[in-house]
């Protein structure tokens, strides 16, 4: 692989994963999961904590997705990408928060990786994992 062409994917995981962060962040669910592989793995913060495929944690989101009002932050503090020609992975840390319907505002920060593969030229999430560390 060359080095334009490293430069290249790196560029386009990272627009992926900032595109997701924005589709999050501005509730767009059309768009949230679109460069997911329907079959990925996905685990996140809260239960059941693990999801096999899309459809599953989609399912979940009216479950525990608080209604804010106003701006809603979900912003990569942090992000690391590395490439090669076919398979990808990216970490780094997440700051989100929002102003709940009653007012009280929250924020919080968790850690998050993804693992990608190039599929017929297009970067798509395998597996996505969002974690919390664990207060004292």
């Amino acid at each position: 692989m060359t080095e334009v062409q490293h430069q290249a994917n790196m560029e386009q995981v990272r627009h992926l994963l900032l595109s997701w962060a924005s589709a999050t962040r501005t509730d767009e669910r059309s768009k949230i999961l679109k460069n997911h592989h329907p079959d990925s793995l996905i685990f996140d913060v809260l239960q059941p904590t693990q999801y096999a495929g899309t459809e599953a944690y989609r399912a979940s989101w009216d479950s525990w997705q608080p209604e804010t009002q106003g701006d809603n932050v979900f912003e990569f503090t942090d992000l690391n990408v590395v490439t090669g020609e076919d398979v990808a992975f990216a970490s780094g840390l997440i700051r989100c928060g929002g102003t709940l319907k009653d007012g009280k505002s929250f924020e919080d920060l968790v850690r998050a990786t993804f693992c990608l593969q190039n599929l017929s030229d297009k970067w798509t999430v395998m597996h996505q994992h969002i974690s919390k560390p664990m207060g004292k």
